[in-house]
């Protein structure tokens, strides 16, 4: 008697071939697309482009092009020997995050109610559109003459920069949720409040956390460019002093520390997103 083929839960047949063919496809994929050949690739060209730019940058005015090997003096300098570093750094990020955190929360309210409210909408829309077309560096004279060259100045440039694309997004999440979810929400009775807390905002999360991600780079633009051109203190200001003497070594030190911060608040908006967002597939294939 012939022996059935094995079944999987839902009671589908599965076939040898098929399961031999993905295993196959699988290891066909070879090193190269392995996490271990990935971080290898990346290791090894960043250490071609190290030696090679230690070797180009030796035969070079240090005042033009500084070698790796004096910038990690200057790292070491700034940040251990007098420490210069860590002040400039906590004055760019406190004024960062506090800015940025108030741009969320105003973007996201707006945006929701733009997105569930057409008049709201016809009403705002034009406004928010031609704000968020214009360069905000464009207003830093009049936000000089408002707020003066201090932390306000900070603050509301990084606000104006992070806020646009944060009601633009969630407005188009608010207005893609699916049709048929908030149909059986009224007819459950839900009130406004739950259709909009159990419904909207989770359908809407991957359009809110898309401009979080826009809002986050241009937020971090904003704040440097204040300190660049207005302010001259944090890390936009360590960037000017130093440019000004031709200390290029020390030039790289604060233009790294921005990489960095960008960086790592970039991977704490994925994390917060997978811990948010659960359901969301995407997550998964990153992790695998």
């Amino acid at each position: 008697m012939t022996p059935k083929p094995a079944a999987h839960p839902g009671g589908a047949p599965v076939r040898a071939s098929a399961l031999h063919h993905s295993h196959h496809r699988a290891t066909r994929r070879g090193f190269l697309y392995t996490r271990t050949g990935v971080w290898t690739v990346r290791i090894v060209t960043f250490v071609i482009l190290i030696v090679a730019w230690e070797l180009y940058a030796s035969g070079v005015s240090r005042a033009l092009f500084a070698p790796p090997s004096a910038i990690l003096e200057s790292i070491i300098e700034l940040t251990i020997t007098d420490g210069t570093l860590w002040g400039a750094l906590a004055i760019s990020i406190g004024a960062l995050i506090a800015g940025f955190g108030l741009a969320i929360v105003v973007g996201v309210l707006i945006g929701l109610f733009m997105g569930r409210f057409r008049t709201l909408e016809y009403v705002l829309d034009p406004y928010v559109s031609f704000l968020y077309a214009l360069p905000s560096i464009a207003l830093i004279p009049l936000l000089v003459i408002w707020f003066g060259i201090d932390t306000e100045l900070r603050l509301a440039l990084v606000f104006i920069a992070g806020v646009f694309p944060v009601i633009i997004n969630t407005m188009a999440g608010v207005k893609n949720v699916d049709v048929e979810l908030l149909d059986v929400a009224r007819v459950a009775c839900a009130s406004e409040r739950q259709v909009v807390t159990t419904v909207v905002l989770p359908g809407a999360m991957p359009f809110i956390f898309a401009g979080i991600r826009v809002a986050l780079s241009q937020a971090l633009v904003g704040v440097i460019v204040a300190e660049m051109t207005a302010i001259i203190t944090g890390l936009g200001g360590m960037i000017i002093r130093f440019a000004n003497f031709f200390q290029t070594a020390n030039l790289f030190v604060p233009i790294l520390a921005i990489m960095v911060v960008s960086v790592a608040l970039t991977a704490g908006l994925k994390r917060l997103e997978r811990r948010l967002m659960p359901w969301d597939h995407r997550h998964a294939e990153e992790g695998a």
